[in-house]
């Protein structure tokens, strides 16, 4: 299966199933805590043997979010990998007997300047432009055993060979960062808002929870677009495509017009939510919602459920000055909010950023929180002089810029 047994001053290697001890001899028996054995996977074959266990891990997880959803995961994986220096799975897995009890997807790769090698989340990592910004990355466990899987999870970490580890937008209570169980030489470098629509007791409650001004300019929209006549369809699975068709289309000429690409501009970035609204759509665990007008749309909005919870991911809007709804975008928002409450579901999460419309049409927040450590090695301690050698150059020498620039991550 390609397993590999993780312990401390192990070094993982690829193939079979290797133990090792403290002193990084081979050891005769897996190293266990509690009934708990650590296996790292290192190859596609050992991580796909497993996607039914960690499917059924996902369903019960406290900290489940779509990102550590075994199709979002493989999928990343397929489409980015090209575009990765060397990489090779590090995905850490907690074992009690035949049963998953924790899984955490991480990757090793290089970096092209001076081989540094950098550990960190399946999905993330890949080129700014067709980034796919995931949100609320955690290890999944079962529950009441987050405290216990955590601390094994960076032991499992420590044994690995890396240089720089870098873990993105964690979900600020996880357990891999309380007291006590975090490597204290894990350091924050940067905290992200995410806001938050309490749908709890159904939409009306929802409104009631906004401010008055706010609740004003809801109705207001809710009125206007009923005037209007414009209707929100939430697309079936045999719409999917049309559906992310339209999507593109909309958010595409939404930037195009400040002479911007848009994020569907990127292939690799298109390819992989097609192939995610194609696993998931059928499966009730992606929305892709339009607003029309006489059965134009001019409006898209696309995210995920958890439980009784949606993720927004994305929105197409048509920002035409011709169209009778001063706010189609917000509208969608509230239709969408309204259909999902009436189907019980109790949470709308906008995702990191707080840009205005987010922000108006929240009722509270929660928090994303970044760490790295930096190992003390040979590499990393040339690759962190290259870098403040770059910054001096910038700084003093305006000229060298473009030449510094090639020793930046």
């Amino acid at each position: 299966m390609g397993a590999v047994q993780a312990a401390p001053d192990a070094r993982v290697g690829s193939g079979g199933t290797v133990t090792f001890g403290p002193s990084g001899r081979a050891a005769a028996k897996p190293r266990q805590d509690d009934g708990i054995s650590t296996r790292v996977i290192d190859d596609e074959p050992g991580w796909d043997a497993i996607k039914r266990k960690w499917n059924d891990l996902y369903e019960c997880s406290p900290s489940a979010s779509p990102p550590l959803g075994f199709d979002w995961l493989r999928s990343w994986w397929d489409v980015y990998r090209p575009t990765l220096g060397a990489p090779s799975l590090r995905i850490i897995t907690l074992w009690r007997g035949p049963h998953l009890v924790a899984a955490l997807p991480l990757y090793l790769h290089l970096s092209p300047h001076l081989g540094l090698r950098r550990i960190g989340f399946i999905s993330t990592g890949e080129a700014e432009f067709e980034e796919t910004c995931p949100d609320y990355l955690n290890l999944l466990s079962l529950p009441g055993e987050e405290g216990r899987c955590a601390a094994l999870m960076w032991r499992a970490i420590e044994a690995l060979s890396w240089d720089h580890l870098q873990l993105n937008n964690l979900a600020a209570d996880t357990a891999l960062l309380r007291p006590g169980i975090s490597p204290p030489d894990a350091q924050p470098f940067s905290t992200t808002t995410c806001p938050v629509a309490n749908l709890t007791g159904g939409f009306e409650a929802y409104l009631q929870r906004l401010s008055s001004n706010g609740r004003q300019q809801a109705r207001r929209l809710l009125r206007e677009g009923a005037r209007a006549g414009a209707s929100l369809e939430l697309a079936a699975s045999h719409q999917g495509g049309d559906a992310f068709n339209d999507l593109t289309r909309l958010h595409q000429a939404r930037w195009n017009l400040e002479a911007r690409p848009g994020v569907f501009a990127a292939h690799r970035f298109a390819e992989f939510h097609r192939r995610l609204i194609a696993n998931w759509l059928p499966a009730g665990r992606v929305v892709l919602a339009r607003l029309s007008l006489a059965s134009r749309p001019v409006a898209a909005l696309y995210g995920f459920v958890t439980g009784s919870k949606f993720d927004f991911y994305q929105s197409g809007v048509d920002i035409g000055a011709a169209s009778p709804l001063r706010s189609p975008g917000n509208l969608a928002h509230l239709l969408l909010m309204k259909a999902l409450a009436d189907r019980r579901f109790d949470s709308y999460d906008f995702l990191a950023g707080t840009a205005p419309y987010k922000m108006r049409l929240a009722t509270a927040e929660n928090q994303l929180v970044s760490v790295r450590i930096w190992r003390r090695t040979i590499r990393s301690a040339s690759y962190r002089s290259a870098q403040l050698a770059a910054r001096i150059l910038r700084i003093g020498f305006p000229s060298a810029r473009k030449e510094s620039r090639l020793l930046l991550p």
